[in-house]
């Protein structure tokens, strides 16, 4: 068992660059404050495999993997093989806490002008022991949280695709003892994912380019009954990113990607509030958003160095700069990120590092 430390914790171009204008009239910089920001099973707000989170944590409009339903199901349609299988680890918060783990598995396959995905990620927090300030033993709690998702997407056009995914999720049961014990059993939720991905070949200053956008509505769905009457949002989510992929020659490449997200769920609980009703106040109540930036260096498509930074203005992030590396091997492909905090406070995610595993094949 575990020692608990309390720390605080704060399709077409047009279209897109007119929503992009829109996210960043709305994203007026404001400082984190401490909210009562209603959203349970932040598992699927975070970055579960190592690519994107090497790059800052984008992915809504880079180049189609096997763990592309995290972030765009639709970028699967332009997938260049037809299937892949990816596993991801990362031993989660390890700077507070010793056996929290995340895993991540996911796949897809391609036919004709269609593709399903599925994925399935799952947290465990192990076994912690809860302390008073003088030392005293309160009780002992063992906890999780699970997802599980599917997705169909479809080329819309020679350039355009659009995806959509189901996903169900739940917090494993809670146990704890002595003091404070207790059994919570969160409800299940049902959620789904909208997603749109264009991308296009272009020629630029003499190279060959591919300019690509990505939007993913990710998370709407069911509130989580927690105990007596109060309901809480999963993580709903608007990202929206561009990715530019350049060419120099036969043997190198290098992609700039930006993403920014706006959070969807209040900053306040309400009571009986419905979705649609808590995304108009989720754009009344703030103007929080997160904001990221992640480069990608491939030599010969078989070596890859990612780095990247993300900034998060409010209480649901921290502000890091990543450092990520990838390799390939026959039809295998294996990641590696590493997170270093650049916040003014301690970061429950310094030295947070994730692996990743894939295959491909047509």
């Amino acid at each position: 068992m575990n020692r608990l430390v309390s720390t605080k914790i704060k399709t077409l171009p047009a279209f897109y660059f007119v929503m992009f204008m829109l996210l960043c009239i709305s994203a007026v910089p404001c400082f984190a404050q401490e909210t009562n920001r209603s959203s349970v099973l932040f598992i699927l707000d975070i970055a579960p495999e190592a690519r994107s989170s090497g790059m800052g944590d984008v992915g809504a409009a880079t180049s189609p993997d096997a763990t592309s339903q995290r972030w765009n199901a639709a970028k699967y349609i332009f997938a260049q093989q037809q299937r892949g299988v990816s596993l991801s680890y990362t031993p989660w918060l390890s700077k507070i806490i010793k056996g929290m783990n995340m895993g991540f598995l996911s796949g897809y396959m391609c036919f004709d002008n269609n593709a399903i995905g599925i994925s399935a990620l799952y947290l465990s927090t192990g076994g912690i022991d809860l302390y008073t300030y003088d030392g005293t033993h309160t009780g002992t709690i063992m906890s999780g949280e699970y997802s599980m998702d599917v997705s169909y997407s479809r080329r819309l056009g020679k350039y355009l695709s659009g995806g959509i995914t189901l996903r169900y999720a739940n917090g494993i049961r809670v146990e704890s003892t002595g003091a404070a014990s207790g059994v919570l059993r969160p409800s299940p939720a049902f959620a789904g994912d909208v997603a749109f991905f264009y991308t296009k070949p272009v020629e630029m200053l003499g190279s060959e380019t591919n300019l690509s956008f990505g939007t993913c509505l990710s998370n709407l769905g069911t509130k989580v009954k927690l105990s007596g009457d109060r309901e809480m949002f999963l993580p709903m989510n608007w990202r929206l990113g561009t990715s530019w992929d350049v060419k120099f020659d036969r043997n190198n490449a290098l992609t700039t990607s930006f993403d920014i997200n706006k959070s969807l769920v209040p900053l306040y609980y309400e009571k009986n509030l419905t979705m649609f009703e808590a995304i108009g106040k989720s754009f009344d109540q703030a103007r929080d958003f997160a904001w990221a930036v992640g480069l990608e260096y491939s030599f010969m498509k078989s070596a890859m160095l990612r780095t990247g930074y993300h900034d998060s203005k409010n209480n649901r992030g921290f502000r890091y700069f990543t450092l990520g590396a990838g390799l390939t091997y026959q039809s295998f492909r294996f990641d590696g990120s590493y997170l270093i905090t650049t916040s003014n406070i301690s970061s429950p995610l310094s030295n947070t590092f994730r692996l990743t595993i894939s295959y491909f094949w047509k």
